[in-house]
């Protein structure tokens, strides 16, 4: 399902041409949030080290991936693309005079390391800013910069367990559940993109950078708003209930023809119910005082949803998602990884998955951004390989010479 239109050549220049990032991001939410200003025109140099490898050079996920080769990880080329790559090993004196160099350069600093490990390192905002007062300098950690768990290690899950939201996934009878997917660090990083943005404006219009500071935790709790509200509201607590919600049945995932293929469909009220019924053929239990309103639904959804199950395994997934969408029901298809990327005619059309050469993988679908410009596109090119920029940024972005740059390779400052 790759991009249909991808080798068409987009004259216009990218929203950000002419920013300039320094990237010490790693991992996912670090390395995405430099991900968006690069594929959309910044200059990002992409600081890591050999010593303290980033975890998404080490998950192999594709059997072409070897066990040595930090370069063939399909996580890490999805994460940096159109990035610069530099080696620098942190903890050496002599890589002082290079940050500094690289912190004069840039407009913007992205980082998301533990909370005072660029203290240690003596080159966090305090410092950072008497050499650039007007920098504008991002960090991202799982509780925030301040507070009673500042300085604590945390990863995705624990922003979902924190914040609230794991207590409202899953079914009642059973424990708590999460996404499979890294919901937190998937989503700070496009709040992150958003707020340098709005940095870079405040800045254009005054001259002044600032510091941002971002949690996993409190991301995920603004999804669990709803849920604030109403005990703030009504002292009620909305516990784990499966696919179904108070105000909407049926709503769930339902069976169809195929193996493990579902459809979801929900009814808010009773027009939809009503197209509902019209669609399944209006069989005689749908008139059951059971079933005549919202109420009556509610207190009998589990005798409905396996009445609608019928229904829905004679038909495959697709089918009952078209019949119910075009009578006005919400509907979709539970789809899986080779439906978007095999099938998706919507993905399709909006070039989802742009095919990029790697040199270690081939090529294969890069997704593109989320978000759509349609006066300044996204440009998206190979993430860089370990180091592979050393000399490049060194010599013609920082101006060393020939022979600064020889005596720092021999005092082994670049791994």
């Amino acid at each position: 399902m790759l991009s249909k239109n991808s080798g068409v050549k987009d004259m216009a220049q990218p929203a950000l041409q002419g920013i300039k990032v320094l990237d010490f991001g790693w991992a996912l939410v670090g390395s995405l949030t430099g991900k968006h200003l690069a594929d959309n025109g910044a200059k990002v140099i992409r600081v890591e080290s050999s010593t303290r490898i980033d975890l998404s050079r080490t998950n192999r996920m594709v059997k072409i991936s070897s066990g040595n080769n930090p370069d063939d990880k399909p996580w890490y080329t999805h994460l940096n693309t159109s990035k610069l790559g530099l080696v620098l090993n942190l903890k050496k004196p002599q890589v002082k005079s290079i940050i500094k160099k690289l912190i004069q350069w840039a407009d913007v600093i992205n980082e998301n390391f533990t909370p005072g490990t660029l203290s240690k390192l003596g080159i966090d905002y305090n410092f950072v800013k008497t050499i650039k007062p007007d920098i504008i300098m991002l960090s991202s950690s799982a509780y925030g910069q301040t507070g009673p768990l500042a300085y604590e290690w945390g990863v995705d899950g624990t922003g979902l367990a924190m914040s609230g939201y794991l207590d409202q996934t899953g079914w009642p009878d059973r424990t708590p559940v999460g996404a499979n997917a890294p919901f937190g660090d998937v989503v700070l990083p496009y709040i992150n993109a958003m707020a340098i943005i709005a940095a870079l404006d405040y800045k254009r219009r005054t001259g002044k950078g600032q510091y941002i500071d971002t949690s996993i935790v409190e991301v995920c709790v603004h999804s669990n708003t709803p849920n604030l509200l109403d005990y703030q509201a009504n002292n009620h607590f909305r516990k784990r209930n499966g696919n179904r919600i108070d105000y909407a049945s049926p709503h769930g995932a339902f069976p169809c023809k195929g193996e493990d293929r579902w459809c979801t469909i929900a009814v808010f009220n009773e027009n939809e119910w009503q197209a509902f019924c019209h669609v399944i053929g209006n069989p005689a239990w749908t008139k059951d005082p059971k079933f005549t309103d919202m109420k009556s639904r509610k207190q009998n959804e589990d005798e409905l949803e396996n009445l609608i199950s019928q229904w829905t395994s004679q038909y495959t997934d697709y089918e009952v998602m078209y019949k119910m969408q075009t009578a006005g029901v919400p509907a979709g298809v539970v789809q899986t990884m080779a439906d978007i990327v095999d099938g998706d005619p919507q993905l399709r059309e909006r070039e989802f998955l742009l095919p990029i050469k790697n040199p270690e993988l081939g090529v294969f679908g890069h997704p593109t951004p989320a978000y759509k410009l349609t006066k300044t596109k996204a440009k998206v090119r190979h993430a860089p390989s370990m180091g592979e920029h050393n000399e490049y940024i060194c010599i013609n972005i920082l101006g060393l010479s020939d022979e600064e740059f020889a005596e720092l390779v021999g005092q082994n400052v670049f791994e």
